[in-house]
């Protein structure tokens, strides 16, 4: 039902709606852990159960999909994931591995599940905050579906054919270290998407504000907004671009400054 009310409303009452005086992404802070004073965070209990709850409903076939503790009924496909997947797993035989890094209790996996019936050996592995873990260990793994505490260690149970960071890296405070360990890693294809940038030369850290509307109450979290030409630099000489393209058409901004989800495909520089 949310996705059908979205369809109707006219693109400026969004824009209006996420730029308001108290959701939508706000400051300018001088490192994560001042902003951090200040946000709620992702681990929040009731944010954890809200998507258990909507998780839940996916897994019975309740409702189609979910995502950020809200269930769709027609959500919108990601042809740009589902077609780097199964160009993936067909260079591996019609075998699969995907480490998605932040992929909450299986958001991506379910939503793609039943369009991979092709890959005979398919193995989904969620790195997440412990609570997540925990919870998806408990509740939601399965012989495809497994959740890992660490990049370290997901790589010592498997070899990931591709990494997802989907809606997820720019919350994460030591990015460029963490890539650092997937290039050592050597881990072949990396996937991304719903990233936001400026084009200024320096990351700029804000807050984003959440609408009650996804968790049942307001929830606030660190996030960069990457300088996009130093992420490009980084990520060009230790990767090769695939692809790249505009995640989500829909104009959002940042303290009058518009912008626009993007995403990319890169693929490792051979050594």
């Amino acid at each position: 039902m949310h996705y059908l009310i979205k369809q109707f409303i006219p693109p400026i009452f969004k824009t209006l709606y996420w730029y308001s005086f108290k959701y939508g992404w706000k400051g300018d802070y001088e490192s994560f852990e001042a902003a951090n004073k200040i946000a709620s965070g992702y681990d929040e209990q009731n944010i954890l159960e809200k998507i258990k709850e909507t998780t839940r409903k996916v897994v019975s076939g309740e409702v189609t999909y979910e995502r950020d503790g809200i269930v769709y009924d027609k959500p919108k496909m990601n042809f740009s994931m589902l077609a780097t997947l199964l160009t993936v797993a067909a260079e591996n035989n019609c075998n699969l591995t995907v480490l998605d890094f932040g992929g909450s209790l299986g958001t991506t996996y379910n939503h793609k599940r039943n369009y991979l019936q092709s890959v005979h050996n398919l193995h989904w592995c969620i790195v997440e905050q412990p609570n997540y873990v925990e919870a998806g260990r408990k509740e939601f793994e399965h012989e495809r579906l497994h959740f890992y505490y660490s990049l370290e260690e997901c790589l010592q149970h498997h070899k990931p054919d591709i990494i997802i960071f989907s809606g997820v890296i720019q919350y994460i405070e030591k990015t460029y270290e963490l890539l650092d360990q997937i290039v050592l890693s050597g881990v072949k294809y990396l996937y991304i998407d719903y990233i936001a940038f400026n084009d200024e030369d320096r990351d700029r850290i804000a807050i984003q504000h959440v609408p009650p509307v996804y968790y049942g109450s307001p929830a606030s979290y660190t996030c960069w907004f990457y300088s996009k030409p130093k992420f490009y630099k980084y990520m060009q000489d230790r990767f090769d671009l695939v692809y790249d393209f505009i995640a989500d058409h829909d104009k959002y901004y940042i303290q009058l400054k518009p912008f626009v989800y993007e995403g990319q495909l890169w693929k490792l520089k051979q050594a």
